[in-house]
């Protein structure tokens, strides 16, 4: 494991002697090896099988009641901003993942059509891919505009579950499922935009947050697809879930107890309107949101101030789910 020597000789350099290892699902096959690296450096590590959805989902307070000094966090950039500090030390992996664009581009240029203004944008996995990517396709005769978000000391982590993380997003092109602010920041200089990536989740919430057409290149398939379909049917569930949701008079506002995803200040606010306009609503706090959770409450319908991938899986919970901001057209 080559990738994980930077990593061993940050933990040493701090000092640390135990550590709780955390990384997403896509590397679990891996958590044995990185283990047995680390104890051979002489560094004692404990292996976190919770879930892990992203930065925002730090394992600290596990790390600590475990007895340990420090948390490596595998997978993901640390986040501009967090809803609060960690607990102890965190050492970030971002451990890029094998990918080549190329194929996809050069077959899916009639995909592109007449766009000749393209942004390109990407999760922290497939950071290394942008400049290659760029470069191919400017020898097609593309421009191509690979975004900043606005600056992470100004974000504010109280804006709402789709600007939750303005500014979070560490590296130019970056976005998450919260911060779209890379592709914001070069959208009225764009005809259209690459998301390239594994899984539509993100595709998707750009398509949401963006004026302009999304193309998605799936990393995996090799494919390059108009996300226009896709984002049509997501509006309508969108525009569902609020009618449904003028009818409804008992409302869950949920957060989650994730230090990236704890906004309980927003979840105060949306009580607070919600009862001014005669609904009742009582914050609902968790860990991993599931419907299992909510058993044995009486909800007519739930407001989402935690992660956006909630109202992907809004059919699961069998009750419209809103945002925020929607509770003005209500």
């Amino acid at each position: 494991m080559v990738w994980l020597k930077g990593a061993i000789a940050r933990i040493k350099a701090s000092g640390a002697k135990k550590v709780l290892v955390q990384a997403p699902e896509g590397l679990k096959t891996q958590l044995q090896g990185i283990g047995s690296a680390l104890e051979k450096a002489g560094i004692e590590a404990v292996l976190s099988c919770e879930p892990c959805y992203g930065a925002c989902d730090l394992r600290d307070a596990e790390a600590k009641r475990l007895g340990c000094d420090l948390l490596l966090h595998i997978g993901h950039a640390q986040l501009g901003q967090t809803a609060a500090k960690p607990s102890l030390p965190v050492i970030y992996e971002e451990y890029p993942m094998e990918a080549d664009p190329s194929k996809a581009l050069n077959e899916g240029m009639d995909a592109l059509g007449a766009y000749r203004r393209i942004g390109l944008v990407t999760t922290v996995q497939y950071i290394y891919l942008l400049d290659s990517a760029k470069k191919l396709l400017e020898s097609k005769g593309k421009l191509v505009f690979i975004g900043k978000g606005p600056g992470r000391a100004k974000s504010n982590p109280l804006a709402g579950p789709e600007s939750i993380a303005k500014g979070r997003a560490k590296h130019p092109g970056q976005v998450l499922g919260c911060d779209h602010g890379a592709a914001k920041a070069v959208e009225d200089r764009v005809d259209a935009f690459i998301f390239m990536g594994t899984g539509r989740f993100h595709a998707l919430g750009l398509a949401a947050a963006v004026s302009k057409p999304v193309l998605f290149l799936d990393l995996e398939s090799g494919s390059l697809t108009d996300m226009k379909a896709d984002s049509d049917r997501q509006a309508r569930i969108r525009f569902a879930s609020i009618e449904k949701a003028k009818n409804c008079n008992a409302f869950g506002v949920i957060i989650s107890t994730k230090p990236g995803q704890s906004v309980l200040k927003l979840a105060e606010d949306v009580k607070r309107k919600l009862e001014s306009k005669g609904r009742n609503a009582w914050i609902l706090a968790m860990d991993n949101i599931s419907p299992d959770k909510l058993m044995g409450l009486k909800l007519d319908c739930l407001v989402n101030c935690a992660c956006p991938r909630l109202s992907e899986d809004a059919a699961q919970f069998r009750k419209p789910i809103i945002n925020p901001e929607e509770i003005d057209k209500l």
